[in-house]
């Protein structure tokens, strides 16, 4: 049996004009084909269907139109995961129809809920005599309280102790485990030395397989002990954002942030299992196009080497010292960055000053007649 799985699905901002225009399934028509080769597909849907309600203040916050529901229906997917930072970015009654939609739909879905053990219960789902659980879990800061409790709904936070109790009573159940965690950080290519001993521990737990997103960067996959951990799969369809929101005195604030090249690099983690286990894993490579489809990409020696580039480091004994190295250029490489896009920003304001001025003291000379 083949599972396939992807990181980031959301379908926001840009994604509206093209459902208007194309069609709900129009993002995926390029990938169609090798979605459809699994017998189960697995995604994580980084936002909720709405068509707008009340957002959180002082945060990004990212909606989908509840027709493309239909679209991922149709590519394939058969469980999304919900433990993430913005599934609740419209509040909880965007939140309930979300889940009303892909229950309408025959999606299964886990990661949130109503409460905390509706939040942490896995999906599980049979093919060809073999079964499989999938646990979503969340471990990013997030502006706004997300977090289920006891009592109260939300996301499903990684805590450890509680998701050992669950794979072991999970263990004697099903034949494969996943554990899907939102996790790392953003725009880095290697995950932290923490998340890489907290992956291993839910593999020495008895999961199978880890797949993590949230960094919106691909990132490397380890085989550890019997199992694999794919620590970031990146984004399988994001487009470009913009937005504003109100600061703690009132002042409208407005962003933007650009899909750099390397966030629209994303793949398709393609799992062979049997009821023995994984017996193989492969990343099938995907860029996300102008026109905002994901097209697959054939294997190459590139990117051969860029997966070994990005997964060679983790094995090492002295991760921990590459990773802070490499921590401390990518910090220096993004701060240049975003410097750079400010300065674009503030010449493009200063373009738009002067020929404001320029207009202004033509009108002000023609009003005032020929000089005397």
């Amino acid at each position: 049996m083949k599972i396939g799985a992807v990181g980031d699905i959301a379908l926001t901002h840009d994604y509206d004009v093209i459902y208007n225009a194309k069609g709900p399934s129009y993002p995926f028509e390029l990938v169609q084909d090798v979605l459809s080769e699994h017998d189960i597909l697995i995604g994580n849907l980084e936002c909720p269907f709405c068509l707008g309600g009340e957002v959180y203040p002082k945060k990004l916050s990212i909606r989908a139109h509840p027709g493309y529901a239909g679209g991922i229906k149709k590519a394939g997917f058969t469980v999304l995961t919900l433990g993430n930072n913005h599934v609740l970015d419209y509040r909880e009654k965007a939140f309930f129809e979300t889940i009303s939609i892909l229950d309408s739909h025959g999606i299964q879905w886990c990661g949130a809920g109503r409460d905390l053990a509706e939040a942490c219960e896995p999906v599980i789902i049979e093919r060809d005599g073999i079964s499989v659980a999938i646990a979503s879990r969340c471990e990013v800061t997030i502006e706004a309280p997300f977090y289920a409790s006891p009592n109260s709904r939300g996301v499903a936070p990684l805590d450890l102790e509680q998701l050992e109790s669950d794979i072991r009573s999970l263990r004697s159940k099903v034949d494969i485990i996943i554990v899907v965690p939102h996790w790392g950080v953003e725009d880095w290519e290697y995950p932290t030395p923490d998340q890489v001993v907290k992956a291993h521990r839910i593999i020495e737990m008895g999961a199978d397989l880890v797949i993590g997103h949230h960094p919106h960067v691909i990132q490397g996959i380890e085989k550890y002990r019997n199992g694999y951990i794919a620590y970031s799969m990146g984004n399988l369809l994001f487009p470009d954002l913009e937005w504003r929101w109100a600061n703690e005195y009132g002042e409208v604030k407005h962003a933007k942030l650009k899909m750099s090249r390397i966030r629209k690099r994303s793949g398709i983690l393609s799992v062979e299992v049997s009821k023995n286990g994984i017996s193989g894993v492969r990343m099938i490579p995907c860029r996300s196009e102008a026109d905002l489809r994901v097209r697959p990409l054939k294997d190459s020696p590139l990117h051969d080497f860029r997966m070994w580039a990005l997964s060679r480091p983790i094995t090492m004994k002295n991760y921990p010292s590459f990773w802070s190295s490499y921590s401390t250029i990518n910090g220096g490489r993004l701060y240049l960055r975003d410097f750079a896009q400010k300065l674009t920003s503030l010449r493009r304001i200063l373009s738009y000053a002067r020929r404001k001025s320029t207009m202004l003291w033509s009108d002000i000379r023609s009003r005032s007649g020929p000089d005397e």
